[in-house]
């Protein structure tokens, strides 16, 4: 019985799926913790009011994540563009 390989997912897609993962958990935990936190403060429940706000701060944390990837993303792109320009420009 023949074994079939199923192809190998690009590091590139594979790297955008994780990207989304975490875009989704942060958005989820910024909700759930703002909820937690407001319904803790308001029933006067520190228990409530601190999960709220630990689950606020790795909602935080997930959502700078990938806005510092996608800095570094854009910084890296214009660098190679930028050398791309010189390299053309350089070689006419």
């Amino acid at each position: 019985m023949p074994t079939t390989q199923q192809p190998r997912m690009p590091l590139a897609l594979f790297v955008e799926r994780i990207l989304l993962v975490m875009t989704v958990l942060g958005l989820t935990c910024l909700v759930i913790g703002a909820i937690l936190t407001i319904a803790g403060r308001a029933s006067n429940n520190l228990f409530v009011d601190r999960v709220g706000v630990y689950m606020l701060l790795v909602g935080i944390m997930l959502a700078a994540m990938r806005v510092f990837y996608w800095f570094a993303e854009e910084i890296v792109g214009r660098g190679l563009k930028s050398m791309t320009e010189e390299n053309t420009s350089s070689n006419h």
